[in-house]
């Protein structure tokens, strides 16, 4: 069966005996009241084990329980309908719904798919009404919308979602209500959903905001969804590679989920942008770095080390060629040759423009230059052979990619 095919219950709020407002516009007011149901309801007694396993709240770990809403100023309370989801003319909507201060009147069968609300409905001694809806506590009203897209959605309305940013949005909202009010089927859709989405549509990864990131880690860290989790981890830290989202609050994600992969290139990313902004020093003056207010007193430690632990590696590195290893047509004697060439290429290349012009933190880019240099350097064509030039060369490839992957542990403080 489809997901946005299916069915739904409910369950019951006491009435209170207080008058209950709705509004209508702007300038009508009226109270709230059910055609065909205006007699006196008595408050039903409940034992305190029946109510316990009414309550909600149970299955809802990240919203902490919180008092009733009922304000209690003048004995009145004023209630809104929903402007998407109430069907005031259809007399098929036969289900009242409270969320916070807004009143949803939807098709119940619509909730039948949850047995913690078909519980509940099963439990009522009378049904929903505008005066006494089914009062949801621990979901919020956006998560609550979100919920009822799902049920009321097409095939064609949940293809290829998420399609923008206002569909992961409303995806997040689902995949947290849809497990807390059992909804299992639609909470897969949408862990599953998102996950496609940051696996293959770049287009709507690229206008992600890092609220969006750190909510979608977030829900996949909470639901122990790994595959979402890869995805987003993955497409983050490209994108903070690439200085088109900022780095600070990707770091304190990282940091927050303990997730290496982002924390690398966070931090890295970070001090290079700290470095670049700084206040130039002189011979007389002291460079200023400038760590973001944000980062914590630990953090900024973290990020002084990394600093160290870098410039310290790449000044070895520039000093020190990398072994050139002799191919299986290369003598011993040829070999001594094409060493000596290697390592006076080496020092050029190390001194070169191209690779001073990095800071000495910026191992990726003192890397990437070295590569580039050499792979365009005559003399290495001259006085090499092909074999252990090519074999020279694909270790300083595999150099970048080792060295991105290490990255995180340059970053781990003070030990």
């Amino acid at each position: 069966m489809s997901y946005f095919s299916g069915l739904f219950g409910i369950g019951k709020k006491q009435d209170d005996g207080k008058p209950r407002f709705i509004i209508v516009d702007e300038g009508t007011i009226r109270e709230s009241c059910d055609e065909g149901d205006n007699r006196t309801r008595k408050r039903q007694r409940v034992d305190s084990d029946s109510s316990d396993r009414d309550n909600i709240f149970r299955f809802c770990p990240k919203v902490p329980l919180r008092p009733s809403l009922r304000p209690d100023v003048d004995g009145t309370e004023i209630l809104i309908h929903d402007p998407t989801y109430y069907y005031a003319e259809d007399p098929q909507a036969d289900c009242y719904v409270r969320v916070e201060k807004i009143i949803f009147k939807i098709h119940g069968h619509l909730l039948h798919m949850s047995k913690l609300l078909t519980s509940r409905v099963a439990n009522r001694p009378a049904p929903t009404s505008g005066k006494d809806p089914l009062e949801l506590f621990g979901v919020s009203v956006n998560e609550f919308r979100a919920l009822l897209w799902a049920r009321y959605a097409s095939e064609e309305d949940a293809k290829d979602q998420p399609k923008a940013r206002e569909d992961l949005e409303r995806l997040l909202y689902l995949a947290t209500v849809a497990k807390s009010l059992e909804f299992y089927e639609l909470h897969e859709w949408a862990i599953q959903s998102m996950q496609k989405a940051f696996t293959a549509n770049i287009v709507l990864t690229d206008t992600c905001s890092s609220a969006n990131f750190t909510r979608v880690i977030e829900i996949a860290t909470q639901y122990k969804a790994t595959d979402l989790l890869d995805a987003a981890v993955s497409t983050w830290s490209d994108r903070v590679r690439r200085r088109d989202i900022p780095a600070v609050p990707a770091i304190l994600a990282a940091d927050t989920h303990k997730l290496p992969q982002l924390r690398g290139i966070a931090y890295y990313t970070h001090l290079l942008e700290a470095i670049e902004q700084s206040p130039p020093g002189t011979p007389t003056t002291l460079l200023r770095f400038q760590a973001d207010p944000k980062l914590s007193d630990k953090q900024v430690i973290r990020l002084l080390a990394g600093h160290f632990s870098l410039v310290n590696f790449t000044e070895r590195y520039r000093r020190c060629p990398v072994k050139l290893d002799r191919a299986e047509d290369c003598s011993t004697e040829a070999h001594r040759a094409c060493t000596l060439v290697w390592s006076e290429q080496w020092q050029a290349a190390a001194g070169s423009r191209k690779v001073l012009g990095h800071s000495s933190a910026d191992i990726l880019g003192i890397f990437s230059g070295m590569s580039e240099q050499l792979n365009a350097d005559v003399e290495l064509v001259e006085g090499v052979t092909s074999a252990c030039r090519l074999a020279g060369l694909e270790s300083l490839k595999r150099n970048v990619v080792d060295a991105r992957e290490s990255l995180p542990q340059y970053f781990l403080g003070c030990l």
